[in-house]
């Protein structure tokens, strides 16, 4: 309540199962309904991935009014250093002023950074070369040994510390960066990646004035989700705008669960914060809280999380369990899994999820977590687990350029599901009465009005005009092609693209409609029936397999960490602490029941993991023990 209420800046460490999004959802319901933050103004909510602050903005969309929902803008950071990027590029100054449009770019692969690097080692006494116009600017260059000792992963975090304006390059690497940035300004058509599109979105800030003052005067509140994963990049876009303003700043996140530093975090954002935003001191209504309570999961996999916790945050107290262990003994709700090679692994886990599907336990409330390659435990495991049953889906992989797990959360595949199911429902029911609340809040109309009435009828009329005879009606791809175009054009391409602020990029946008009409396809096969294609698509009959880091703010009944080796964790000496934090998010995402596998292929890197569930009294089980029990 008190973070809820909060006046001023603060910065809340929750824990897992803690509720960080419902924490931020009832804070913007309690600033919406009490005027706290008046209209005209809004409130900023960001979030490090997209199914976040589409979840966040569903939370609003379960308590609040239309008018107060249209109030929240509910964006990743990339959406949201786009928007800006788009809205003020003309603001852009010298020498990054853009000629719209621009594309989304990419990282480079190895051998494109090997070709890029000999590049830049060649071009360091050409003004015209991007590298010799970096050093002409800098007044200083490295040399081409330098340049070559550069490894791609140190190149690829350094634009963490490129700033714009004032001009910042504290590293080769980061001189790599400048050069590859001065690269792409001089291409056709300009490629961007979102970190060099959220520097640019910072040097808009630096050098107009008036733009900040337009967003700190349109935000009264920002909330941070998920703040241990925040950027180099992502920091400074937030500090270059709201430090120093009147804009109330709600950072929510958990150091214990940071695991992007391969991907830039900072590796002290907590304490940034604490030093900027939190430097007026509770006289100014700022403050750091803690929440404690899990809410998630049960008491047993709560003090195996306390144990956890002492390797990552000696200081901080104890989580505290909301709810009880169930009557099973400890080694049923957490256990090492040992087998002595791959094939007994996949065969006992293949009689073990078998037995929890037998039992009434829905596939999706079970998860399969892997460190890494998902795709390669996928092929390794997927026969054996179909010979006892068992259907086994790799969230991770990509479909038409979108990955399934975007493809079963983003909103216009789920429409274009939900228009599906309603073409084979006799009586359209609660699939009638979302899509008709959908079509309202497109068209800005509301419930009771003449133009209501229009809505529900066309609603009607495209049913009964590409209705099946059934949920048995066979599909083909040509059909799915066909009805999908015809979805679109009855809602209007342009509304189905508004349902998403990440769909402002047209390029992601139509990136999910290709994918979408691919893995329809892929679901049809050799011909299914609609029923069938709709339930594989959702994936209500496979269980998901996926990366640690893709189970971030997910929750599931029974947790599987498959490769609890060093094969697995061959990283874990390299940063020890990101791969406990790796370790933590995994366990944490589990509620009733955590088991971990290994197959004897070696876990001397991991020997402090071991020790530390041996602290917690974690046992082992064989897996003929653990299938059968």
């Amino acid at each position: 309540m008190e973070a809820v209420k909060a006046s001023g800046n603060t910065l809340v460490t929750a824990g897992p199962g803690a509720g960080k999004t419902e924490l931020l959802g009832q804070r913007g319901v309690f600033l919406l309904e009490t005027g706290l933050c008046p209209y005209p103004r809004r409130i900023l909510a960001i979030s490090f991935k997209r199914d976040a602050a589409r979840n966040l903005r569903q939370r609003f969309e379960q308590r609040c009014s239309k008018d107060q929902v249209g109030r929240l803008d509910s964006l990743t950071f990339d959406a949201f250093a786009k928007q800006i990027v788009d809205r003020f590029w003309r603001a852009l100054p010298e020498p990054w002023m853009l000629r719209m449009p621009y594309v989304i770019g990419r990282f480079p692969s190895r051998p494109e950074y090997a070709d890029f690097q000999r590049s830049v080692a060649d071009g360091l006494n050409d003004p015209s070369h991007p590298s010799g116009w970096s050093a002409q600017i800098l007044g200083k260059r490295p040399t081409s040994a330098q340049v070559y000792s550069v490894s791609k992963d140190d190149f690829d975090v350094a634009i963490q510390e490129l700033v714009l304006s004032p001009l910042t390059v504290p590293t080769v690497a980061t001189f790599m960066q400048l050069a590859r940035l001065r690269s792409a300004f001089t291409s056709a058509p300009v490629s961007l990646t979102f970190p060099q599109i959220g520097r640019l979105a910072q040097a808009i800030i630096e050098t107009n004035p008036r733009i900040r003052s337009a967003l700190r005067a349109t935000y009264s509140h920002l909330f941070i989700d998920e703040f241990q994963d925040t950027t180099g990049v992502q920091y400074g876009l937030t500090r270059s705008i709201f430090l120093g303003s009147a804009t109330v700043v709600t950072a929510v996140g958990d150091d214990k669960q940071k695991i992007m530093g391969w991907a830039g975090a900072l590796g002290d954002s907590f304490g940034l914060f604490v030093n900027e935003f939190l430097a007026g001191g509770e006289s100014a209504g700022q403050k750091r809280l803690s929440l404690l309570t899990n809410r998630r999961s049960n008491a047993r996999i709560v003090e195996i999380l306390n144990v956890l916790k002492e390797r990552l945050a000696p200081g901080e107290p104890a989580f505290v369990a909301n709810r009880p262990a169930p009557s099973l003994p400890p080694e049923q709700i957490c256990s090492v899994v040992v087998s002595n090679s791959e094939a007994n692994e996949a065969h006992a886990l293949g009689a073990y999820l078998a037995r929890q599907l037998a039992t009434g336990k829905r596939p999706r409330d079970i998860v399969l977590l892997v460190r890494q390659k998902p795709s390669e435990w996928e092929a390794s495991f997927a026969n054996v687990l179909t010979g006892y049953g068992v259907s086994v889906r790799n969230e991770d992989r990509a479909v038409g350029g979108a990955t399934i797990q975007d493809l079963v959360a983003d909103p216009y595949p789920l429409i274009v599901l939900d228009m599906l199911e309603f073409l084979i429902l006799k009586r359209g029911g609660a699939i009638w009465a979302r899509l008709f609340e959908l079509l309202l809040d497109l068209n800005a109309v509301e419930d009771g009005d003449e133009e209501a009435d229009e809505i529900a009828r066309g609603l009607d009329e495209f049913g009964k005009d590409n209705s099946f005879s059934g949920p048995d009606y066979q599909m083909d791809a040509m059909t799915s092609d066909e009805l999908v175009g015809k979805i679109e054009k009855f809602i209007g391409l342009g509304k189905l693209q508004s349902t998403a602020p990440h769909y402002l990029d047209r390029a992601y946008f139509d990136t999910i409609r290709a994918a979408t009409r691919s893995f329809l396809k892929e679901c049809i096969g050799g011909g299914r029936s609609v029923g069938e294609v709709i339930s594989l698509f959702r994936g209500n009959n496979s269980v998901p397999l996926m990366t640690i880091t893709k189970s971030k703010g997910l929750e599931y009944d029974i947790v599987i960490l498959l490769g609890l080796d060093d094969e697995q964790w061959w990283s874990f000496n390299k940063n020890p602490d990101e791969a406990h934090s790796n370790f933590f998010v995994a366990a944490s995402r589990a509620k009733e029941q955590l088991f971990l596998t290994y197959n004897g292929k070696g876990a001397s890197k991991i020997q402090e993991v071991l020790r530390l569930l041996a602290k917690a009294g974690v046992k082992t089980l064989s897996s003929e023990e653990w299938s059968k029990g």
